[in-house]
């Protein structure tokens, strides 16, 4: 049996996304979410052709717009319905509280010197790029040390994504395959803390950041052990501006 772990395509965010701390908190709790940009579109497209020709047997999305518009798309070519789950949705890593956390005030305050100075020195999108993937790993790591408020803890979120993929992959006899289309912190946790934790560190040398768009490919052998295939694989994604 073969698994497809995809990661939504580009979400169009509101302005000050990662400057404005509501919107920062609201995005990150999943109360305020947004649909698929231009590209996003394109990425959920390059998808939909890559499993085309890998023919999956049923596809999964998690309830947020970003993962059910990618979806959507590979179900309009395959002509599938998709199964909205909410237990494939991503993590809640909860609000930062800069008055009780003196790195995190500078962080914020960091941020939005470097979203104005980043785009000068690399380029408008090089520079936007960086400023988001440095704030989301500072934000995982805050998560992860238990530095944010109201957030999903890490055994309450492993539990769930345990319990959502074997549910799932017990749907299906081992000779198909299913597309599950999810956010980027369930497929971190799932591949490197679940299904395969000695390779994790290998893997993450290699690709720190699972893209939009990407697709990870997991296989369960004989012996009833999974195995990664591939991780955060982009080579399908071939977009108009690239």
């Amino acid at each position: 049996m073969e698994v497809f772990l995809i990661r939504h395509g580009e979400m169009e965010y509101e302005p000050g996304a990662v400057t404005d701390l509501e919107l920062v908190n609201a995005y990150a709790t999943g109360a305020r979410e947004g649909p698929l940009t231009a590209r996003g579109r394109e990425q959920a497209n390059c998808v939909a052709e890559f499993l085309a020709a890998s023919g999956p047997a049923a596809l999964y999305s998690s309830t947020f717009i970003r993962a059910r518009q990618t979806a959507e798309a590979t179900s309009r070519r395959l002509g599938l319905p998709v199964q909205v789950r909410a237990e494939l949705g991503e993590i809640n890593v909860g609000r930062l509280d800069p008055k009780r956390d003196r790195l995190q005030a500078a962080v914020l305050g960091g941020i939005g010197g470097l979203r104005k100075l980043l785009p000068q020195l690399a380029g408008e999108k090089t520079g936007a790029a960086l400023v988001e993937y440095l704030f989301i790993v500072f934000y995982y790591r805050s998560w992860h040390g238990g530095k944010t408020l109201d957030a999903e803890s890490m055994q309450d979120a492993l539990g769930r994504i345990r319990g959502a993929y074997e549910q799932v992959s017990r749907s299906h006899p081992d000779s198909e395959r299913v597309a599950v289309f999810t956010h980027g912190y369930f497929i971190h946790l799932l591949v490197n803390h679940i299904l395969d934790r000695k390779g994790a560190p290998r893997r993450m040398l290699r690709k720190p950041y699972i893209h939009h768009g990407s697709i990870t490919r997991v296989a369960r052998a004989s012996s009833g052990r999974w195995q990664v295939k591939d991780y955060a694989d982009t080579r399908h994604i071939r977009l108009n501006n690239s």
